[in-house]
């Protein structure tokens, strides 16, 4: 039986890295009580579900007492040798006495130690003349995680019920639609937003149809003055209606008449902000990720609850993962402030911790001091054009 003994770190990718790649029979965690606590069965779980690992056992070890911690684990290391089990040490994410501790029982047992660099997914390895490596012993077995079962190891589920329905249609031409809409949207770009929210005002029949009075339109605009004239609304719609958003505009006698292609396009139109969305992960889904989704809603605690309130939800704009690490995405079609960065330095904490590349999508340049605070909280701020 091939043994894995580790600690139990904060970072819940430190903990399973080892057994995302080779096939371990059993993995005993040394780790601190509270730490323990609160992620050991979730840890658990998904070392049993996810990679396969038959036993999994936790040992509560004191802080600051090094004798007692020697001893603690010396005993745990013998009873594995004494059944005859190959024992390897993993060093990840180690800090502190136990990772003096794993040094010296190494040597004293003459068990090798390997570690992770988890960015680039490399192990190194520490052995003595004679002793085996795991590379060499454990059957390499690498588990390349999707979405959901990232989530899971952090303790959350991606609530599949608050996703929107126009986020989840992908032919080509819905393709095509996003890409002529982003150039759209440039063009208008002042103004988009604010089209944007001129437009709810005015619902569709069941047809999709709207039918509204010129003297309705200027009431709304006059009361937004950032949509501007009427002339260059109606610009605007004939621009939609050559690109086939819309149907049938009709522009006189006082009346403002249009169709909307579909309800996709709609929900584009009536939510300024989800082209930039959109477009963005039509980029991101050309690249070799191993999942990427639009519109991920996080629940915290992996309980979805029915009430009102009861859960703890993040929305991720866009989510990848590629090699085990996740990629954060908020997208920002108006002005970047410091609610934006915030916000994605709290999910990315909570999903992924140092190992989260987090990505904020604008469509205007920054500003200077939204820039170095991004920097300084690991955040890039890509322009999309």
């Amino acid at each position: 039986m091939i043994v894995n003994v580790e600690f139990f770190d904060e970072n819940p990718l430190e903990n399973v890295i080892t057994s995302l790649n080779y096939k371990v029979d059993k993995t005993i965690f040394f780790g601190y009580s509270q730490i323990l606590k609160e992620r050991m069965e979730c840890t658990r779980k998904f070392l049993k579900e996810i990679c396969g690992v038959q036993t999994v056992e936790y040992c509560v070890v004191d802080e600051v007492n090094l004798p007692e911690i020697l001893e603690c684990i010396a005993t745990k290391i013998q009873n594995e040798l004494a059944q005859g089990n190959q024992v390897f040490f993993d060093l990840t994410g180690g800090e502190g006495l136990l990772l003096v501790v794993f040094g010296i029982l190494s040597k004293e047992f003459q068990a090798s130690m390997h570690l992770y660099d988890i960015p680039s997914n490399q192990i190194f390895e520490y052995g003595y003349e004679g002793s085996a490596l795991l590379s060499k012993t454990a059957e390499l077995d690498p588990i390349r995680l999707d979405l959901d079962g990232f989530v899971s190891l952090y303790g959350g589920v991606i609530n599949y019920r608050m996703k929107k329905d126009y986020k989840n249609t992908w032919s080509q031409e819905d393709i095509e639609d996003i890409e002529n809409m982003w150039k759209l949207s440039r063009k208008y770009s002042a103004k988009w937003v604010h089209y944007s929210s001129l437009l709810r005002k005015f619902a569709p029949d069941s047809q999709l149809k709207v039918c509204a009075e010129e003297k309705q339109l200027i009431q709304e605009m006059n009361k937004n003055k950032q949509t501007g004239r009427l002339d260059c609304f109606n610009q605007f719609l004939k621009d939609c209606e050559k690109l086939g958003f819309l149907k049938s505009v009709l522009l006189e006698r006082g009346v403002c008449q249009f169709s909307y292609k579909s309800t996709v396009i709609q929900n584009y139109f009536w939510d300024g902000g989800s082209i930039l969305e959109m477009y963005a992960f039509v980029q991101m889904s050309k690249e070799d990720f191993d999942d990427c989704r639009v519109g991920v809603h996080v629940d915290w605690d992996g309980t979805i609850h029915h009430g009102k309130g009861a859960d703890v939800l993040n929305e991720v704009d866009i989510m990848a993962i590629r090699n085990n690490i996740p990629t954060l995405v908020s997208c920002k079609i108006g002005n970047v402030d410091q609610m934006a960065l915030y916000e994605l330095e709290t999910v990315a904490s909570r999903f992924g911790g140092k190992y989260a590349k987090k990505v904020l999508a604008v469509a205007k340049k920054a500003a200077q001091a939204h820039l170095l605070r991004a920097e300084e909280m690991g955040i890039e701020i890509r322009l999309t054009k």
